[in-house]
């Protein structure tokens, strides 16, 4: 295949897919980085539509202007991909003037060296990135979900052999000059493999968004999304995780509700109550260990389920509980302290699926007692 057709074909699946990231990040929570993204192909389409116009080789000035716009899609895809990865990107600003350095850099050395310098600039920036790419990828491994991991895969090795192998290019521009850059068997060579490589480039991006926005979905059916924590449907299937081991270990219920929680809703206004319920939600998460869960059943009121071994760990957990609340540093917008509380009730042990809700009822009645005697304090049920 030529280097015309290739290219063309290139900036086709560069357009296509940019379009298609586009689409999907309008409706993604991590809309900025996917649009990142999305930009980067849509400029790399349209720096090789310039060169395409030109010439491919050609030594026209406004080559250098592609070239330029090359390399930025480049590093702004490398900045969206670390954002979406929940790493730091290096700043807008900042890339824009190291662009911008690159491109007078670049046009310096072809007006003195000639095309030759020109390509191995080029080439050697580029592989550069693509590689900075591969090991981004590659950095993002431990932090990712499993179902993201092939996608993660793919993304490091197609940007590490096309960074590799753009390395390679401009070592040859470099040795043998420009000729050998647009004809003969290394050119065809080096097209066919970019043009496979940005051809599984597009796809394993949109396998990562979709991957990422199916476990969005599943953890929105199970969460509460203010929180963080199990919504009813999480519950539910952490209780058949639980019963579903060979020997499941008796569980106890603590059901916490917030002592007047209205009032700070009232007074503070449904944002400071919203932050409320987020920091005793962390304070809840901070003292649960393996195997324990902690669900929001709605308004202020949460359900912990304790893995309660023979000697009993609810009652000490659910007092442990009721001071890190107690503790918690709330404050109004004035700045003036707000005080925080809970009343917990504590259900009797259980080793069955079928008692949970007996078991809840119990607890619900023991959290009563314990509004009813004076809140911020636990009860226990017999």
């Amino acid at each position: 295949m030529d280097p015309t057709t290739t290219v063309v074909l290139m900036m086709l699946n560069l357009a296509v897919t940019g379009a298609l990231v586009a689409l999907v990040a309008r409706r993604s929570p991590e809309q900025r980085p996917l649009l990142q993204c999305a930009a980067s192909t849509g400029l790399f389409a349209l720096a090789y539509g310039v060169r395409l116009a030109l010439g491919i080789g050609t030594a026209e000035p406004l080559a250098v202007a592609a070239d330029t716009t090359m390399v930025f899609a480049a590093a702004l895809f490398l900045r969206g991909q670390r954002q979406y990865m929940g790493r730091p990107p290096p700043r807008l600003r900042l890339v824009l003037m190291l662009c911008v350095l690159f491109g007078v850099v670049h046009a310096v050395l072809t007006g003195l060296a000639g095309q030759a310098a020109r390509h191995v600039s080029l080439n050697t920036t580029l592989g550069s990135l693509y590689l900075s790419m591969a090991f981004s990828a590659w950095q993002g491994h431990r932090t990712l979900t499993p179902a993201e991991r092939p996608a993660q895969r793919l993304m490091l090795l197609t940007a590490g052999v096309l960074g590799l192998a753009t390395l390679l290019r401009a070592a040859d521009a470099a040795w043998r000059g420009v000729d050998t850059l647009f004809s003969g068997p290394t050119a065809q060579g080096y097209y066919a493999l970019s043009s496979i490589c940005i051809l599984l480039m597009g796809p394993s991006v949109l396998w990562w968004m979709f991957t990422r926005l199916n476990e969005q979905l599943r953890q929105l059916a199970t969460h509460d999304p203010l929180t963080g924590v199990l919504n009813r449907n999480g519950l539910a299937q952490a209780l058949q995780q639980h019963f579903r081991a060979r020997q499941p270990a008796p569980l106890a219920w603590l059901m916490l509700d917030l002592d007047h929680f209205k009032r700070v809703n009232d007074t503070l206004g449904h944002r400071s109550g919203d932050r409320l319920l987020q920091a005793v939600a962390s304070a809840l998460l901070d003292h649960m260990r393996a195997g324990d869960f902690v669900a929001r059943l709605g308004g202020e009121e949460f359900l912990v389920g304790v893995v309660d071994p023979p000697a009993g760990r609810a009652e000490p957990l659910a007092e442990r509980l009721r001071a890190a609340v107690a503790a918690l540093h709330f404050s109004d917008a004035a700045g003036g302290r707000w005080p925080c509380s809970v009343s917990i009730g504590v259900s009797p042990a259980f080793s069955r699926d079928a008692d949970w809700e007996p078991a809840l009822r119990q607890a619900d009645a023991a959290l009563y007692a314990a509004k009813a005697g004076g809140r911020n304090r636990v009860v226990v049920a017999p």
